[in-house]
């Protein structure tokens, strides 16, 4: 809710709306991401490794591409470096895991 009423705020030029996007960013990032890949992770106990490592290098790849966003629009140093490092990790880390488990999941089905 505050991303969004943040963003409406900054449309409408209102006092605030900068600093709503920031901090719901930072929650949504340090405190929702966690919380959903605990929670992924809890239900995938005792499955394959490669299922708990795409659940760990999604959820660091989304925080630091996240973080690094967030510094680079604040104009704070090293913003672009951690954007590139994210979505290193997204790219060569989870995308292969995840499409991996999908293809392995087409085959069993057949």
């Amino acid at each position: 809710m505050s991303i969004t009423l943040g963003w409406l705020f900054k449309y409408l030029n209102w006092k605030g709306g900068g600093d709503m996007v920031t901090y719901g960013m930072i929650c949504f990032l340090l405190l929702f991401l966690p919380m959903l890949a605990i929670n992924s992770y809890k239900m995938t106990s005792g499955k394959a490794l490669s299922e708990n490592l795409k659940i760990i290098l999604g959820l660091s790849g989304a925080i630091v591409t996240g973080l690094g966003i967030l510094l680079r629009t604040s104009g704070m140093q090293y913003g672009s470096l951690l954007v590139v490092i994210g979505t290193l990790i997204i790219a060569f880390g989870f995308l292969p895991f995840l499409f991996f488990r999908m293809y392995r999941k087409s085959i069993e089905q057949i």
